[in-house]
């Protein structure tokens, strides 16, 4: 299960990233763009009829993604044991990122009529891709600082693992308010994908898979009665 669960961590942000990078072809400003430049990048992506089928590849990514951040949400209630409140955190959090990527379709849908938008509603709709994209960073690093946290706290991870991902968690937090600094926040979610993939790729080596969580194993096992065995009496007490 680990296994296919990095895997699909890393097949999954190949995809993503596929299709988000050529994006940048197209004249793709900064994500605090003028109404020109974004009516102009709208304009450049309707034209282009790579664009629909590409996004079509990165959603399909986004869902890879998923099966991946949900089996790390498993495996982090593995290691945490109850109650199971950070891994359900986490589980809850990873689930928003693919939701905003494939209900938010903004950029796709106003690509599709964008020689026929107003600059101004071209802009509009570049707008709401941005600021929703910039908001799932908070997401992303609810995601991060809970698994961290699980990763710490159990010891099923490395510890720099898990200092790593508190690290990253904290730093999208504080990326969400430097969204209009590019040179700012993309040092953070650098580091968050950096630290989700290095999480995967151990996974796919066979390393920190938790067997049993912290709590399971703090309690031992008692002795299995056989079917033969009668109640039994008391011993007297040795006077």
């Amino acid at each position: 299960m680990a296994r296919t669960c990095g895997w699909a961590g890393l097949v999954g942000a190949v995809l993503l990233f596929g299709a988000i990078i050529p994006m940048g072809s197209l004249g793709e400003p900064p994500l605090e763009a003028t109404t020109r430049e974004a009516a102009d990048f709208i304009r450049n992506a309707a034209e282009a009829e790579w664009v629909q089928p590409v996004q079509a590849v990165g959603a399909i990514g986004m869902i890879v993604l998923l099966w991946f951040l949900v089996g790390m949400a498993v495996l982090l209630r593995r290691a945490e044991g109850d109650p199971p409140w950070r891994s359900t955190v986490a589980l809850a959090s990873a689930v928003l990122l693919p939701a905003y990527y494939l209900v938010n379709a903004s950029w796709t849908s106003a690509a599709h009529r964008g020689l026929e938008l107003d600059p101004v509603l071209a802009a509009y709709a570049f707008d709401v891709g941005n600021i929703g994209f910039a908001n799932t960073w908070l997401a992303l690093g609810s995601f991060a600082g809970a698994a961290g946290w699980v990763m710490l706290a159990s010891g099923a991870w490395p510890r720099w693992l898990g200092w790593w991902g508190a690290v990253a968690g904290v730093g999208m937090v504080v990326a969400r308010f430097l969204w209009t600094i590019e040179s700012a926040w993309v040092v953070f979610y650098g580091v968050f994908w950096v630290w989700l993939l290095t999480v995967a790729v151990r996974l796919v080596m066979g390393r920190d898979v938790p067997d049993a969580s912290a709590a399971d194993e703090a309690v031992p096992a008692l002795p299995a009665a056989s079917p033969g065995d009668g109640p039994r009496e008391a011993e007297p007490e040795n006077r």
